[in-house]
């Protein structure tokens, strides 16, 4: 039961007599054939991610192998405000393709607007992590336990699990994108959690300016330099080529390999005395630097606020913590401001354009008019959900009402037109849908038994 909230019908939620906010908008919009995750993921990494250090940092279990269909299955779950307790949040709320899949608030904002207790980390190139443990303390053994638990948590998201996936299972859509990725239609926590794992893991970031680098060098050799210069929206190559060699002398201990990853829990001296834990110590797990000029916040505190705070903290902010890793030494590395401006221009160069605009990872919901239940098909239940809130209005509320489709304010006759339009239509009617697409002829039964329901509405209303 939850407390906070009643729902009154899939995808419809009422605070408190008479206040209804909007539900989860849209359902996904996919091609008849799942994406090519695996291609992108798997098939045709650059042979600098096909080496065998990189390989040995891949978390991926030999039983959750990425597969298309699991992840895109994965993407819908991760954009789906249906997860959480309000319907109003996702995971893709404090996890943004445009930074890498990170937050650039401090803290996040969770469902009912309470703040996480650390920073959003971001989840590019994720699964290069060989201990196979999430979360900034690594509280999570490994992605498919992770990838739940903010679902459940109290201020993330606040969903009983339970009641989740019996709510996805009484959608329209889910049951058939859990038979593409698992043979039957059976929607489980279990496999929600493989699903969104795989997606996540899917994640890999290889197309930067950096990688663009990589592929032009010129000296054989896996260790080869990257070739700044041969990378034409690189402003300053010789700047990226100073930042990248200061880079392989010091940080390169901790930030290793081609994908910029870490090998364990460290502390970096934050701060004299551990304020945080962490995984012990003042340790923290550290996310690949892929994409890291896009985040807009650092550490697990999201205390800095750029690059530039970053390195400042290597060069001179280095605090005297007995738990320092090692290549860490307290007051930090001294870089000169024009050594601090290399570093930033190389990391600058980890960018990944693609992957931040990729179709593969990006929103895959639309709008479905009429459909203001949001379970995926116009039917009789959207009448009765656009009847309930005939009359009303949005002004005074803290977002649209349900079943106002088309937007000017207000339940009325419009609302009912544009759901008498579209009845029939599914989900999958195309199978990609958007706002604008062909609308199908009504289904004749449906229409007929509409049509006895909006009489019989009518007379109770007039009674």
């Amino acid at each position: 039961m939850r407390s906070a909230i009643t729902r009154v019908t899939a995808g419809i939620v009422c605070l408190s007599p008479g206040v209804v906010v909007a539900a989860a908008p849209g359902v996904p919009s996919l091609s008849d054939t799942p994406a090519g995750y695996v291609a992108y993921a798997v098939d045709d990494l650059p042979q600098w991610f096909q080496t065998p250090i990189i390989e040995g940092f891949d978390n991926t279990p030999a039983d959750n192998p990425i597969t298309d269909a699991g992840a895109e299955l994965g993407r819908v779950l991760f954009y789906d405000q249906r997860l959480s307790h309000n319907d109003g949040t996702s995971c893709a709320s404090c996890h943004s393709q445009s930074t890498g899949f990170t937050d650039t608030a401090e803290l996040s904002e969770g469902f009912e607007g309470g703040l996480t207790g650390r920073h959003s980390m971001s989840l590019a190139n994720a699964r290069y992590y060989e201990p196979g443990r999430f979360f900034w303390d690594e509280r999570a053994a490994t992605l498919e336990d992770q990838v739940l638990m903010p679902i459940q948590d109290a201020v993330e998201m606040g969903s009983d699990l339970d009641e989740l996936v019996d709510e996805l299972q009484a959608t329209d859509y889910y049951p058939v994108l859990f038979e593409r990725a698992f043979g039957d239609s059976a929607v489980t926590s279990d496999r929600m959690a493989e699903a969104m794992a795989q997606f996540v893991r899917a994640m890999a970031s290889y197309q930067s300016e950096y990688d663009q680098a990589l592929a032009a060098r010129t000296a054989p050799g896996p260790n080869a330099d990257p070739n700044f210069a041969a990378v034409d929206t690189i402003e300053n190559p010789a700047l990226a080529t100073e930042g990248h060699a200061l880079f392989a002398a010091d940080c390169a201990n901790c930030h290793r390999t081609n994908a910029q990853v870490t090998d364990k829990a460290h502390n970096i001296g934050l701060d004299e005395t551990n304020t945080d834990a962490g995984a012990g110590a003042g340790r923290f797990k550290v996310p690949s630097l892929r994409n890291a000029a896009e985040r807009g916040r650092y550490m697990h505190d999201g205390r800095f606020e750029s690059l530039e705070e970053v390195v400042e903290h290597y060069s001179s902010g280095v605090a005297d913590n007995p738990n320092l890793s090692v290549g860490l030494t307290a007051g930090g590395f001294g870089y000169s401001a024009d050594e601090q401006a290399a570093l930033v221009a190389f990391l600058e160069t980890l960018s990944d354009e693609a992957f931040l605009t990729s179709t593969l990872f990006s929103d895959p919901f639309v709008t479905l008019p009429g459909d203001y239940n949001g379970d995926g098909v116009v039917d009789l239940d959207d009448y009765t959900a656009w009847g309930d809130a005939y009359g009303d209005s949005s002004e005074g509320l803290s977002g649209p009402l349900f079943a106002d489709g088309n937007g000017d304010g207000v339940v009325d006759a419009a609302d009912f037109t544009l759901w008498r339009d579209n009845l029939g239509r599914r989900w999958d009617d195309g199978l990609s849908l958007s706002a604008t697409a062909a609308v199908p002829e009504p289904r004749a039964l449906i229409m007929v038994t509409a049509l006895g329901a909006m009489l019989a509405a009518s007379r109770w209303r007039r009674g």
